[in-house]
């Protein structure tokens, strides 16, 4: 084909080398309707609709080195070899000859892992040494793990905060507390680095993968927390994070909403981290996202919570157990059932709204993490060194096309976020929806951040430490009480920044304060929390 001309392409797979070898039919026959430029020396790119013979296909970009294949019937099998071929024709032409047949073999797939996958397997126990260490092993598994660098020069990753809870009473109700961990080691494609105050670790990725699976173990000191390790049991838990690099950012873009309390005014770029560039008042230290920091790669879900009302002693949990079922909300809770088993998320995967601020400083404080500040929250949203883009992903606002997404009940937006309360889909949906795969979108339509974190626009609100609040947050240090260093539940020092499913576009740009200082203790549909944790 001559470059810049218009060319239709016809794509034909099977899982028999032979593509006429089915009663004269491939699996999959896919005839485009409509010629595109041909402008690169690639095959064709596009999106199909349906894997069935003849089938008319919707193509959305124009030519490339690559095929992006995408289907809503007859599904492609994960772990399969098929075989390809095409073929193509000039505008007003006949088609050529097909080409050599070629071969890949697919992986997972998004409906059979959501985005937000991270899980833990495999958890043993061994080799005690007289020296109060004990290694504790476990298998790792998760989606769409990246490092990279951004356009303005930042180097980022994904990271895995883990830690562990330990009992020596068996298991028994109250009975567990966090353990000391001191090291480890883990498998290709990522780096451990302990936590300088033992409440867990972190393993940094150090290549992009779609599907990551690797052994870890870490040291106990049992010893450091007085326990025989010997006659301990363990936990060990997980949550999906972000590495964000230190570097200036611009800040609170457009002074929107707010008010006026203590604030930086927009815009700010934040040149520093040390005793400038912070709010009015704030101590020295103040994270005000300059300097590098962890951050939930997506908002806190269902099932983490779940996991954590299953932990915490049965007392504790109920107090802290909402009964909602409605807006995406279901954690159930079976009495009967034995401790550590009477909580489940029906959809584990699904961001955890209904979360008042104790609830939140709680689950956070437990996990050895802490609370964002609303500066971390726009910095993870923009990219370094003079960025100014309105939404995480760029300037491009959203819109209302919609779709029947899998796993999810309704008619939901299809691509950016989940805002604007959508006819039939007004409730949260699975962290990182838009970042799965199920559906064709270009990286800007993900939502994500040039960090690669999901759902700051969207979703839910999320709760935040705001630019009154003087003290310098501390990391949370494996228990269920409230840090001093952190705002007081009810107090117009915390508030929300980011959005909700019910809100309009405007409220999901990153520098929108409107709702920035709350004093709020109620549960509430549209509002949730991400984690952060000073390095």
């Amino acid at each position: 084909m001559t470059l810049g001309t218009s060319v239709q392409y016809h794509f034909q797979v099977d899982t028999v080398q032979t593509m006429d070898s089915q009663s004269g039919q491939p699996q999959g026959s896919f005839d485009q309707t409509a010629a595109q430029l041909f402008s690169s020396s690639g095959a064709f790119s596009g999106q199909d609709t349906y894997i069935v013979p003849g089938s008319s296909d919707a193509y959305n970009s124009v030519s490339t080195a690559t095929f992006v294949f995408y289907s809503s019937a007859a599904k492609l099998n994960p772990d399969t070899k098929y075989y390809w071929r095409a073929r193509a024709k000039p505008a007003g032409g006949a088609y050529g000859a097909w080409s050599s047949t070629a071969s890949f073999t697919t992986a997972r797939f998004a409906s059979q892992t959501p985005a937000n996958h991270l899980a833990v397997s495999g958890v043993n126990l061994y080799g005690p040494t007289d020296s109060g260490l004990i290694n504790i092993g476990f298998s790792l598994a998760e989606n769409n793990v990246a490092t990279g660098t951004s356009a303005g020069g930042g180097a980022y990753n994904t990271a895995d905060w883990v830690f562990v809870k330990f009992s020596t009473m068996a298991g028994a109700d109250g009975t567990w507390n966090h353990a000391t961990l001191i090291g480890g080691s883990v498998g290709a494609g990522a780096t451990l680095m302990a936590a300088s105050d033992g409440k867990g670790v972190f393993l940094d990725h150090t290549a992009y993968s779609p599907y990551w699976t690797a052994g870890a173990t870490v040291v106990w000191d049992f010893g450091v927390d007085g326990v025989d390790g010997k006659t301990a049991i363990v936990k060990v838990f997980s949550v999906s994070m972000v590495r964000v690099p230190s570097g200036s950012f611009v800040y609170n873009i457009g002074n929107i909403g707010g008010g006026t309390f203590n604030n930086l005014s927009g815009p700010k770029t934040v040149t520093s981290g040390a005793g400038t560039n912070l709010p009015s008042g704030a101590l020295a230290g103040w994270p005000n996202g300059y300097g590098g920091f962890y951050i939930g790669r997506y908002e806190i879900t269902q099932g983490q919570y779940a996991d954590f009302l299953n932990t915490v002693s049965s007392s504790a949990a109920v107090v802290l157990y909402s009964t909602y079922v409605e807006y995406g909300h279901n954690i159930t809770y079976a009495p009967d059932n034995l401790y550590g088993a009477r909580y489940a998320a029906a959809d584990p995967d699904a961001a955890k709204n209904y979360l008042s601020i104790s609830d939140a400083w709680k689950y956070m404080n437990w996990a050895g993490l802490r609370p964002l500040t609303e500066m971390e929250f726009e910095k993870a949203g923009r990219d370094i060194n003079g960025d100014t883009r309105t939404y995480p992903w760029g300037n491009t606002a959203p819109n209302l096309s919609v779709y029947r997404p899998a796993n999810e009940d309704g008619t939901c937006i299809r691509r950016y976020l989940n805002y604007s309360n959508a006819a039939g889909c007004r409730k949260v949906l699975d962290v990182g929806r838009y970042m799965s795969g199920d559906v064709y979108r270009t990286t800007a339509e993900t939502g994500a951040s040039p960090w690669g974190i999901a759902d700051l626009a969207g979703n839910l609100w999320e709760l935040t430490i705001n630019c009154s609040w003087a003290s310098v947050p501390l990391n949370g240090d494996g228990t269920l009480g409230l840090p001093a260093s952190w705002p007081v539940p009810g107090a117009a020092t915390a508030g929300v920044r980011g959005g909700g499913f019910g809100d309009a576009s405007s409220f999901e740009r990153l520098s929108d304060r409107s709702y920035a200082s709350w004093g709020y203790t109620v549960r509430n549909p549209t509002i949730g929390a991400r984690v952060a944790r000073t390095p």
